[in-house]
């Protein structure tokens, strides 16, 4: 299926989906199934699954979500497949029946063995800099970031900043306290438009901000939806 100016069009209108680069020629549609949210930003043609006010410069498979307000740079890509360690071999001829036959094998038995690991999740406001590795199964907690070419093998804690490969911490956005009340304040939830009298800087003043609005400006209702859905039912 190809992706065009006009569908990528229909898409600001309805739903403030925006490409960057621009998108000038039809491209092949990928990202078919994943589920996004409006005000987010993608590839030409190719969708994640962001929430609201995200972007990526990246197209990724075998991830399950990612939330808000995130930034992710170019070349970011999954791990590919896993392969055994503890066989007599890696090669995936011992596990697939396919992969067996077109090289000649007759073999029958073929012991079951997954090489995709669990999806990737990502929080709300993370930011992954440019070709960043990820692991199969890494959570990347709120807040983090994750510094250009790191290699992320565990899970991310909300508000890290990490580097390296294997990816370390190096310390904390913020002091644990600070941390906490941002998570519990869950600002992600409400519209950017919401904070536009808010200087950014002053994070306190955010908090004290966030905790006023709930009861007084409704928040942004989590909707996601393909692209397919997006096009099919406008707004």
């Amino acid at each position: 299926m190809q992706f065009d100016q006009a569908a990528a069009q229909a898409l600001w209108q309805s739903h403030r989906i925006t490409f960057h680069p621009r998108l000038r020629d039809p491209v092949p549609l990928q990202g078919a199934a994943a589920r996004f949210e409006r005000y987010t930003q993608h590839l030409p043609g190719a969708f994640m699954p962001m929430g609201a006010y995200s972007y990526s410069r990246s197209h990724f498979g075998h991830v399950a979500r990612i939330g808000r307000y995130c930034s992710i740079g170019a070349g970011v890509q999954v791990m590919g497949d896993a392969h055994p360690t503890g066989w007599v071999s890696s090669s995936p001829v011992f596990y697939r029946r396919r992969r067996a036959a077109q090289w000649d094998s007759a073999r029958e038995d073929f012991p079951e063995f997954r090489a995709l690991g669990p999806p990737v999740e990502i929080g709300e406001d993370v930011w992954i800099g440019d070709e960043v590795l990820l692991a199969h199964g890494v959570r990347l907690g709120t807040g983090c970031i994750v510094a250009a070419r790191s290699v992320v093998t565990r899970d991310v804690p909300p508000y890290a900043i990490v580097a390296g490969a294997p990816a370390r911490v190096i310390r904390s956005r913020f002091p644990d306290a600070l941390v906490e009340r941002l998570l519990a304040s869950r600002w992600w939830d409400w519209p950017v438009a919401a904070r536009d009298a808010i200087d950014p800087r002053r994070v306190e003043a955010l908090l004290d901000h966030a905790a006023s609005l709930p009861g007084r400006v409704p928040p942004l209702p989590e909707s996601r939806f393909t692209v397919a859905e997006a096009l099919a039912a406008p707004g």
